[in-house]
């Protein structure tokens, strides 16, 4: 019985806490010159890098994904490499993730 009551009060304190977000795809197209979350070698340990710097800048990251193959054609800096970095936020932080240099999806 104490069980059953522990479970629902904790059923109710979840509900009640929950936040309803909005949530925004914002990106980010990877250039030549390469963000410094970049791992080359592992896509895996980009998303990590780019969760940890968005995370220590105060955004909170819904969902990351990494879209597209890497394909250098020209070294200069506005020369896009074909990676797309994708990072869901609450539309109460798009405003920062272009700050970063992403753009609304």
């Amino acid at each position: 019985m104490k069980k059953l009551g522990f479970i629902a009060v904790a059923i109710f304190v979840m509900a009640s806490c929950a936040k309803t977000t909005k949530a925004e795809w914002m990106v980010y197209e990877e250039t030549a010159c390469l963000p410094f979350w970049t791992d080359e070698d592992s896509q895996s340990k980009s998303k990590d890098n780019l969760e940890l710097f968005l995370k220590a800048e105060g955004i909170i990251p819904l969902k990351i994904k990494i879209e597209g193959e890497r394909n250098f054609s020209c070294d200069a800096c506005d020369c896009e490499t074909g990676i797309d970095y994708l990072v869901q936020v609450d539309e109460s932080q798009a405003g920062l993730m272009l700050y970063y240099g992403f753009k609304s999806r």
